[in-house]
């Protein structure tokens, strides 16, 4: 996720960099935060095709006022989040004016943030696994997760268009971020999305034609839980 952290005060630029990195490392979402102290910079790397999901900025700044850098923001075509930062509630009213999701006001809060966030990623995150590929962040819907295989420390995240993404974690990471009945760890190094399942024998067929293991030693065990879970689904 890339966000922009906009406030001519070093300290509280570093305040809340710090709980945004440690709101995204409990909610496993890989992040990259850039901070400007003036808001015309931010503007002008947005007007040249700068992009962030979301941007934190602060009202009271020397130069301009945060409010008139939103509205030339939302005058360049940002369509992203705008959250305010402020020492007081005086501009709550206008800050709908440019469609700000969050009003925050200082000194900083984790909770609130925490709250805040959770109204703008935390239903999607939920259903989104989020990770770092070749100097990008990239999210894959966990529906569109056909298989994720496992070499070590390094796993191949199989997508149901048949792109593959290379991330470094473990397996067992993985697995816990993807917690969700849909995927069942089958193999040491497999862990599989049983909707793509099309034939389960002595190994798994996927709709693709993909073959995924089955550890032997739980091979009745996985077959029932796949069986089930197929059950459930037709109920």
């Amino acid at each position: 996720m890339k966000i922009a952290v906009c406030d001519d005060n070093q300290i509280d630029r570093d305040v809340i960099k710090d709980l945004l990195r440690k709101y995204m490392s409990e909610k496993h979402i890989p992040e990259v935060i850039t901070e400007y102290e003036n808001g015309m910079n931010l503007i002008y790397d947005i007007a040249d095709g700068g992009c962030y999901d979301i941007v934190f900025l602060d009202i009271y700044m020397e130069e301009i006022h945060g409010m008139d850098i939103a509205r030339k923001l939302r005058s360049t075509g940002y369509t992203g989040k705008i959250v305010f930062l402020t020492s007081t509630a005086e501009f709550a009213v206008d800050s709908y004016e440019v469609e700000a999701v969050g009003y925050l006001l200082k000194p900083h809060d984790y909770s609130k943030l925490c709250s805040v966030l959770d109204r703008i990623i935390g239903k999607t995150s939920s259903e989104q696994f989020y990770f770092s590929f070749r100097n990008t962040i990239h999210s894959v819907p966990f529906n569109e997760i056909m298989y994720v295989e496992s070499n070590n420390n390094i796993c191949i995240i199989h997508r149901s268009d048949r792109k593959e993404f290379t991330v470094h974690k473990k397996l067992s990471e993985i697995e816990q971020q993807l917690n969700d009945s849909r995927f069942l760890r089958c193999h040491q190094s497999f862990l599989v999305n049983m909707n793509y399942i099309a034939e389960a024998d002595k190994q798994f067929v996927l709709t693709t034609g993909d073959i995924v293991l089955i550890r032997q030693r739980s091979q009745k065990q996985i077959k029932k839980t796949y069986h089930e879970f197929v059950s459930a689904r037709t109920l």
